[in-house]
């Protein structure tokens, strides 16, 4: 060895399970925290088809809170109608309520309702709660099942086509519209 050559030493550095989890823990964390929100707490949904418009539109993507919601009047939510059909529809009718379609006007619990997201004009084809009720003696909305209809009543598949909606088969509310991004905002 000469007087000016040093000896290099290099230590290999040992990737282990351990010391990547180590060194990328911020981004594990980060990663696992978003899955938990998408999973639990809201979710992006795109809408298909026209039974929402004026409010929403085919097409549209919406976001969607699932995390302890408990429908209510009026709330657009987003159900599942079978396996692999999401459907978003507006809550007309909540448990204990009895809810009618006389002459093309909404009725709760006897009440007179005005409908402000819905076309003038459009007619709603009319019913009666024990029209649509699957269980018999139906003269209010039972426990855990829901009365909901689409906006664009004549494009519509709801409550008049397939009967109540249990909880279980509902997701969430949506909340936001995120696209298009020129009328992004709350959903109401």
């Amino acid at each position: 060895m000469g007087l000016f050559s040093k000896k290099v030493t290099t230590e290999k550095k040992q990737l282990t399970v351990k010391g990547f989890i180590k060194e990328n823990a911020k981004y594990i964390v980060a990663i696992l925290v978003i899955l938990a929100m998408r999973m639990f707490v809201f979710s992006p949904i795109e809408v298909s088809g026209r039974s929402m418009h004026p409010t929403l539109n085919d097409r549209d993507h919406v976001m969607v809170w699932r995390l302890f919601y408990t429908p209510s009047l009026f709330d657009i939510i987003v159900l599942d109608y079978s396996a692999d059909d999401q459907h978003v529809k507006r809550v007309l009718g909540t448990p204990g309520d009895r809810v009618d379609y006389i002459d093309g006007e909404l009725f709760i619990n006897g009440e007179l309702i005005d409908e402000p997201y819905i076309y003038a004009g459009i007619s709603t084809r009319g019913f009666m709660l024990e029209d649509i009720c699957q269980m018999d003696n139906c003269d209010v909305i039972p426990a855990d099942y829901f009365l909901v209809l689409g906006d664009y009543r004549e494009r519509s598949g709801d409550s008049r086509n397939y009967g109540l909606v249990h909880r279980s088969q509902i997701i969430g509310r949506v909340i936001w519209r995120i696209r298009p991004f020129a009328e992004f905002g709350t959903v109401n």
